[in-house]
Formats: C-alpha cells, sequence, structure tokens
C-alpha cells in the first residue's frame, strides 16, 4: 500500500510468496486466492496505512490460513523485494510510487499489466543464471552490483511476465538454477 502526506492511498495486487530457507524464493502476482481473500488483505493494508497516518511505500506480509483468517506477520515501510515484480508488470513500479507519495504528489492505482513470477537469485545462483541468461530473453535479471555473491545473499531477482502461471513456474523449477522442490511442497525444481 502507499499513501501521500495528503491521504491519497493506493495499493499494488496481493501477491503471493513462497519462502525457502526463511528467504522470499519467489512471489506470484496476483495471489492464487479469492476475490473476498483478495479484498479482505486489501481493506486490512488500507486499515493500517492509515492507522499508521502512513507516508511513502509500506509492505505488509500477512497468513492467510486454510479457514480464511488472514493474519498480519511484518511491516515493512520501504519499497519491498516481494514488489520487484511491479518494476515489468505493473503500470507504475513500488520505487516510482513510493516517491510520489513522499513527495505528496498524486498516486496511481497501480495496474498490473501482465502476470508475473519473480524469483530471488541469492549469491548460489549467480553462476547458473549466467549461463542461463542466453537461454532465457523473456527473463527479466536484475543484478543488484554486489561485488561479492554470498551463499543466501540476495544478489538479484528475475522477473518473468506470463500469460500461464502453472507454465512458467514449471519453466522455474526446471531451469536448473533454483533447487529447491523438497523444500516446497515436492514442486519439481
Amino acid at each position: 500500500v502507499s499513501r501521500n502526506p495528503d491521504g491519497q492511498q493506493t495499493h499494488f495486487p496481493v501477491v503471493e510468496n513462497i519462502h525457502v530457507d526463511n528467504i522470499l524464493h519467489e512471489t506470484i502476482a496476483p495471489a492464487r486466492v479469492t476475490e473476498e481473500v483478495a479484498d479482505l488483505a486489501v481493506k486490512m493494508a488500507t486499515r493500517i496505512s492509515e492507522t499508521l497516518d502512513l507516508v511513502g511505500t509500506l509492505a505488509i506480509e500477512m497468513f492467510l490460513t486454510e479457514d480464511g483468517r488472514i493474519f498480519i506477520n511484518e511491516l515493512a515501510p520501504r519499497p519491498h523485494n516481494s514488489g520487484h515484480f511491479s518494476i515489468e508488470a505493473c503500470d507504475v513500479s513500488q520505487f516510482a510510487q513510493h516517491i510520489k507519495a513522499v513527495c505528496n504528489w498524486p498516486l496511481r492505482q497501480p495496474v498490473l499489466l501482465k502476470d508475473a513470477v519473480m524469483v530471488n537469485l541469492l549469491g548460489e545462483h549467480i553462476e547458473p543464471i549466467m549461463k542461463a541468461i542466453p537461454e532465457k530473453p523473456d527473463w527479466f535479471i536484475h543484478l543488484y552490483g554486489k561485488d561479492v555473491p554470498k551463499e543466501k545473499r540476495k544478489m538479484g531477482h528475475v522477473t518473468i511476465l506470463t500469460d500461464d502461471m502453472d507454465a512458467t513456474l514449471d519453466s522455474v523449477n526446471g531451469a536448473g538454477i533454483w533447487k529447491v522442490q523438497e523444500k516446497i511442497g515436492g514442486r519439481q525444481g
């Protein structure tokens, strides 16, 4: 959610995050939840933003229980790794929206132009992603310019725009870059 000093608020699409070893592995936009769940998440985010008198962008991590209840886990008062998909997939990125909010400029309601998957690149993924670049012309690869690729250190991310979420998730898991299948419910990878 983003909010400017005048109280104008907007929100990005509700996304689904998958963590591996307590590190964000991938973000799926939009989240694979019902419209009712997404609406409730937005209402909760809006209320939190108003209560905090937020200026800027706030990422809110929520947990969804099997019975449909939502619990707030974490507030991150800044653009967040889970929102990096917005660079390619939305008509305004979380970074541009944050600057507009802080400057008290009018905000536009972000629109998801295309479904997307964002996958983090950790130190151990740098060598495999560099080898994969020639085979992945549709992948948007962002490297953060950090000098030393240490294991478990976020070094960048990949965003993939998609018309077929299942096929895209299968292609990510089959790319041989991320070895996480047994940690995320037995999916191939």
